[in-house]
């Protein structure tokens, strides 16, 4: 995830974060940022920058007297649209009226895959500015869900069978 952020007094933040190890590394004006402890960084001319947060938490940096917000934090319907396939395939997982219509695969491999679809779905949403297009990936993100677990079951149910 990189981030460009242009501010006023400080002058352009390039904010770089990985998914896989969190390893976050600062670029002021194009130069790198000395890292001295976990998230305590040094420019070049001796000025310490404070990084707080990340980015689903959201992130500031503090250099000197200057804080400046780099990564928004996840919103509260964000949230609501990532946990959506997770509550859809726990329920009806665990709905024996419901399997009979459309059966599913639930339990641990059911959650397992929901959970991870449903992280996957935060992290794609967060990088997307428009409301309409996160509320079109969200349900996107629910129909594969959905889908998954709906031919793992039928699966399930003919190996069964």
């Amino acid at each position: 995830m990189r981030q460009v952020i242009q501010d006023d007094k400080i002058g352009e933040i390039i904010y770089e974060e990985t998914f896989w190890t969190g390893k976050k590394t600062v670029y002021i004006n194009g130069q790198p940022l000395n890292k001295v402890a976990k998230n305590t960084f040094e420019t070049a001319d001796g000025t310490k920058a404070e990084l707080k947060g990340n980015f689903l938490t959201g992130a500031t940096l503090t250099v000197g007297e200057n804080q400046v917000r780099i990564v928004n934090p996840v919103k509260w319907y964000e949230i609501v649209m990532s946990v959506l396939p997770f509550i859809l395939i726990m329920i009806w997982g665990n709905s024996t009226a419901l399997c009979k219509i459309v059966p599913v695969i639930g339990g641990a491999i059911g959650g397992g895959i929901s959970a991870l679809l449903s992280a996957t779905n935060v992290v794609i949403i967060k990088r997307v500015d428009k409301l309409w297009l996160k509320i079109v990936i969200s349900v996107a993100m629910l129909a594969a869900t959905f889908g998954v677990c709906c031919g793992l079951g039928y699966a399930l149910v003919a190996a069964l069978s």
